[in-house]
């Protein structure tokens, strides 16, 4: 860490991950009829995590524990918007603050084992996905006052996705302009959402356009209703970025604390757009991942930020690497979900394909090209630094 860092005011990670539950036998995707509330929420809360901090972690309603394991779905409501019930769409994982960017991915990796171990005793397995295969319309009663609230309500009960917390030492902190932050948030957040995409699969087919696949139904779904970020002031300042899109690979979860952490930190990037901008950018970049030259040439500086930021706060940067391979192949997460399904013909047997973490991308993934690529980006960086 940089040496203005002292030991008692650090930066502090941590994950939310939401994960889509499976029958154990078929691996046949489960939805709301399929499951009870009760029954999942007895099961997360016999799962061991005394070892684990509850530190910062609140009791969501109908909960009863603050644990790392929550049953994730849409509240039903009486006439005063008090929750009476829950209809699951899968489960919740979040993990404690850690100090350093890896532990928050060990304790990912840990909890997410406990979860598979646990929902096996009841015949379900879980799958790592960011929009439900198979079901896409979902209809409730407002359980909120606000219309955008209902209708992001109603729109995340197909959709599953990590948010990537961050708290930053008060030094730095106090030289964030929280002002300009949204605007800066909407210029170049969606060009880090594109590098993430991943998918391309609606009611049990691929996501067409115009005839063409796109990268990411939850990303187009979303982006007229869901923010970017939050910032909490509770317990302690802390900054929840939610654009991103469930990975397979724990190294992406890495490189996207370091992908954030430049927004934060980083006040040479001057680029400001409105809502209107963001909503429009996300809505394209969903269905073109990063072919278009301004999602490119954002994601790039945010990039180079990204390398800059990890270098002055002593954050290791290697899990950009496949990133900046990403952005110069253009080939997405969400290609690989495509060549998957388009291999295996069947929902159930994509799904077995997506049920377990893989520690960190293999070099043979990348491609002679993108990797040769990737390799002449980064000796120019290195010569022009």
């Amino acid at each position: 860490m940089s040496s203005d860092v002292s030991a008692t005011d650090k930066f502090g990670f941590g994950l939310e991950t939401e994960f889509l539950l499976l029958d154990k036998l078929s691996y046949a995707p489960l939805f709301y009829q399929d499951l009870n509330f009760e029954q999942l929420l007895d099961l997360l809360d016999g799962i061991p995590v005394a070892d684990f901090s509850s530190d910062g972690f609140n009791i969501k309603p109908l909960h009863r524990l603050a644990s790392p394991y929550l049953v994730e779905g849409y509240y039903l409501t009486d006439k005063n918007m008090k929750p009476y019930t829950l209809l699951p769409k899968g489960v919740e994982l979040r993990t404690p603050i850690s100090d350093t960017i890896e532990q928050s991915v060990v304790d990912l990796k840990t909890l997410y084992a406990r979860l598979q171990s646990a929902v096996s005793t009841i015949g379900y397995d879980t799958a790592i996905i960011s929009h439900h295969p198979i079901e896409s319309k979902f209809e409730a009663p407002p359980n909120y006052k606000r219309h955008d609230y209902w209708q992001w309500a109603l729109t995340a009960m197909t959709t599953m996705g990590p948010d990537v917390n961050i708290s930053v030492p008060s030094n730095l902190a106090s030289k964030i302009d929280i002002e300009a932050l949204h605007e800066k948030i909407n210029y170049y957040m969606p060009a880090l959402v594109a590098l993430s995409l991943a998918s391309p699969i609606l009611d049990g087919e691929l996501w067409r356009v115009r005839g063409a696949v796109g990268k990411s139904i939850r990303t187009y779904r979303r982006s007229l209703w869901a923010p970017l970020y939050y910032i909490h002031t509770e317990p302690a300042l802390r900054f929840e970025f939610k654009g991103f899109e469930m990975a397979t690979c724990l190294d992406d979860y890495k490189a996207f604390f370091l992908m954030c952490l430049p927004l934060l930190l980083d006040h040479s990037l001057e680029g400001r757009a409105p809502d209107a901008t963001r909503i429009y950018d996300l809505g394209q970049i969903a269905l073109s991942g990063v072919d278009l030259p301004v999602v490119r040439e954002r994601a790039e500086i945010m990039l180079e930020s990204a390398e800059k930021t990890a270098r002055q706060y002593g954050f290791d940067r290697t899990a950009l690497d496949a990133f900046w391979a990403r952005l110069q192949s253009g080939r997405l997460p969400a290609d690989e979900l495509i060549d998957l399904f388009s291999e295996t013909g069947s929902i159930p047997k994509t799904m077995s394909h997506l049920r377990n973490f893989t520690e960190s991308h293999k070099a043979s993934s990348v491609g002679d090209k993108a990797k040769a690529a990737m390799a002449a980006n980064l000796v120019t960086r290195l010569c022009i630094k």
